[in-house]
């Protein structure tokens, strides 16, 4: 067979074979819009069987995903709820039978001065940011380690390396995932099962341009080697590649993925 007709076979042989991604089942937190939609995007190009969920309506992502080809269904639950988070993994594993990826992006990102910010508002940001992802881990490793094979991706934030004022909750919180991710890392690493976060720039998307003034994104803009605004894409391939086989023996890392920004 000479190099020509290999090559022909290679490309004749990609286009027909299922990707290894497809049939599993990725489960994905904050789903209605920003990075969570194209977070779903992504997922369901490459193959993914996707359970979104979010406290808002996921109609617009679940219209997309289906209008680009991918199966998706959406459950809600108000990750500030323990119970509900619970009651939202059994109603999943009841419906799939198992979950192969999960992406744990939701976030609640409060801007409250020190002196102002009340237990409520610490309470709710550590339910949302640390315990949803930590009781979501719980739920689907089981299953994900008996047949060894899992991924799961937290959503870390720039913000912890040089949090701006009124960030205590929300950096604080962010610390707290990569402490997590360390730690589920080290613990599933042998089942199977990697454990990485993705830490985001500030990030263009209509949540953050509809509560953020355009003068911030100018400022991080500026502090970039990449001097231009990330968008929600920008992140997208890191997560693919996290959850494929490729990453394999990527576990209990950091990405920054922020133009540059890191320490900033």
């Amino acid at each position: 067979m000479n190099a020509a007709t290999a090559t022909a076979t290679a490309t004749a042989t990609a286009a027909v074979t299922p990707t290894a991604t497809a049939g599993r089942v990725a489960v994905l937190t904050g789903a209605a819009g920003g990075l969570g939609q194209a977070f779903a995007l992504r997922l369901a190009a490459a193959g993914h069987r996707l359970m979104l969920t979010d406290r808002s309506d996921c109609a617009e992502t679940l219209a997309r995903v289906r209008a680009a080809g991918g199966q998706a269904e959406a459950l809600p639950c108000d990750l500030a709820d323990a119970a509900d988070v619970v009651r939202l993994a059994g109603a999943v594993l009841e419906r799939t039978g198992r979950v192969d990826v999960l992406v744990n992006n939701a976030a609640y990102m409060p801007q409250v001065a020190l002196r102002e910010l009340d237990a409520g508002t610490w309470r709710r940001t550590m339910s949302v940011n640390v315990d949803a992802p930590f009781l979501l881990a719980q739920a689907f490793s089981a299953g994900m380690a008996e047949r060894r094979w899992g991924r799961i991706v937290n959503l870390a934030s720039s913000t912890v390396w040089g949090p701006p004022p009124g960030m205590a909750a929300y950096a604080t919180s962010k610390m707290g995932v990569i402490g997590l991710t360390r730690a589920l890392a080290a613990e599933l690493g042998g089942q199977g099962i990697t454990v990485n976060a993705i830490s985001p720039g500030l990030t263009r998307h209509s949540g953050s341009a509809a509560n953020l003034p355009p003068e911030a994104f100018e400022g991080v803009r500026r502090r970039q080697f990449i001097p231009r605004t990330e968008e929600p894409e920008d992140l997208t391939g890191t997560l693919a590649f996290l959850v494929s086989d490729d990453a394999g023996f990527v576990t209990g890392q950091v990405l920054n993925v922020d133009g540059g920004g890191f320490g900033f």
